[in-house]
């Protein structure tokens, strides 16, 4: 049996997802990098140890990367990156590719789930992830997609997930998380 309780995956938007563009000049990103720094933490002091990533552009790739940042100082600190197929990257801009090898160098674990492309690999990997994870660390908007159906997957299976889509880390401790990360479901979802 997989125990769980220290585990954290990643779930969020690719590039082109987000409403700013992911360069350090922008406010809005630099807003958001401060979230995910604080919700990573948060996870760590919370008792996180191993961290699953979902190896795609964007949120994945930033949140694992900051993951291999800290793991340098804090030896108990795992990045597990899943795979869905190989050779997913081979699409993707030079330098989405470059941050993703150096990423997959910086795990601990990588676990290729599929040889090839199929319709269900995205989601086979986010199940993979969730399925052995307490916590699911989100940016989350509400669009519809791959994040979606990891966060109500997520939700179903009885696991904590925490958005920092709307969140000030400057606010006072809410709960035990210092982002005040706002747990999922909305109250008004469905």
């Amino acid at each position: 049996m997989i125990n769980i309780e220290n585990s954290c995956c990643f779930t969020g938007y690719r590039p082109d997802k987000f409403d700013f563009p992911l360069e350090e000049s922008n406010p809005q990103y630099r807003q958001f990098f401060t979230r995910l720094a604080t919700g990573i933490a948060d996870m760590i002091n919370n008792g996180c140890t191993d961290f699953y990533c979902g190896m795609a552009q964007g949120f994945d790739i930033m949140a694992g990367e900051h993951v291999a940042i800290i793991k340098k100082l804090n030896k108990r600190i795992r990045l597990i990156g899943v795979v869905p197929y190989e050779g997913q990257e081979k699409g993707w801009s030079a330098e989405w590719q470059h941050r993703y090898r150096a990423l997959l160098a910086e795990c601990d674990e990588v676990v290729t789930l599929n040889t090839q492309y199929t319709k269900w690999v995205f989601q086979q990997r986010n199940e993979y992830m969730v399925d052995r994870s307490r916590y699911c660390l989100t940016y989350f908007d509400g669009k519809r997609g791959g994040t979606d159906n990891t966060v109500k997957y997520a939700v179903k299976h009885s696991r904590v997930v925490l958005n920092i889509y709307d969140t000030d880390p400057n606010e006072e401790l809410i709960s035990q998380f210092k982002c005040n990360a706002h747990l999922l479901p909305p109250e008004d979802s469905e």
